[in-house]
């Protein structure tokens, strides 16, 4: 499966132009904040609408067109399979830890569904809370269970641990790498942590004042680091 992005959006402090392509595996989009990272996630996943581009999913048993300003076409979110992490998690609120992993199951799933993610995610004796009682990373997981529950076909991950002190990030990151390597459809890691980026992702999509600059794996892109004056240098 290959995600093929090539989008343009006017923003007010600078002009969207993202062109990338990634497979299985996950691919960084590393750069400053206010790069444009996160809006580029936004138009992915439809919550967001570039003023033109093209945005589509290529499968063996065919290709699936998400955007295509050229012909109107602009699936809605629901419609185009793909799992978003945001920075803060968006958990429902009011809605248990079960009730939210249901969330993207069906309008009135059964919720035994849930269980087999609760276990897989260690969630399961939180089943009957609400986010406001659990900790960063009860909530990361909570909010990933969600995602592979939806059964996807790409994952975004808005900096999915900014929120976390330096030793469970640690342990959330070995975590979703492991789900990562299993899930084996394009993913999408969001970044401004240049050592986030070396752990999590095979490709690196570098961005400046907007502009995606050119993908590496994450070895090139690790040797050329201190001699390529366009790869932005992230504090």
């Amino acid at each position: 499966m290959i995600l093929s992005v090539h989008i343009r959006k006017k923003l007010a402090s600078f002009s969207l132009q993202a062109d990338f392509e990634v497979s299985h595996g996950t691919l960084a989009l590393l750069g400053p904040s206010g790069c444009g990272k996160s809006m580029t996630l936004k138009c992915i996943a439809g919550i967001e609408t570039p003023d033109e581009g093209f945005i589509s999913l290529d499968q063996e048993t065919g290709s699936r067109v998400l955007l295509d300003t050229s012909k109107k076409i602009c699936l809605p979110p629901q419609k185009r399979r793909v799992g978003y992490m945001f920075q803060n998690y968006a958990l429902f609120p009011n809605m248990t830890v079960r009730k939210n992993v249901l969330t993207g199951m069906g309008r009135h799933p059964d919720p035994g569904l849930a269980d087999p993610f609760l276990e897989q995610f260690r969630i399961a004796d939180l089943a009957d809370r609400l986010p406001g009682e659990l900790s960063e990373g009860q909530k990361q997981r909570t909010a990933m269970a969600r995602i592979i529950a939806q059964n996807p076909d790409v994952i975004l991950l808005d900096e999915p641990f900014s929120a976390l002190d330096t030793e469970l990030k640690w342990q959330l990151e070995d975590e979703m790498l492991q789900v990562l390597e299993t899930f084996q459809r394009p993913a999408i890691f969001v970044s401004h942590d240049i050592g986030e980026v070396f752990r999590m992702s095979h490709e690196v999509c570098t961005m400046k004042e907007g502009k995606t600059l050119g993908k590496r794996s994450v070895e090139e892109f690790r040797g050329q680091l201190s001699v390529r004056r366009d790869i932005p240098v992230i504090p």
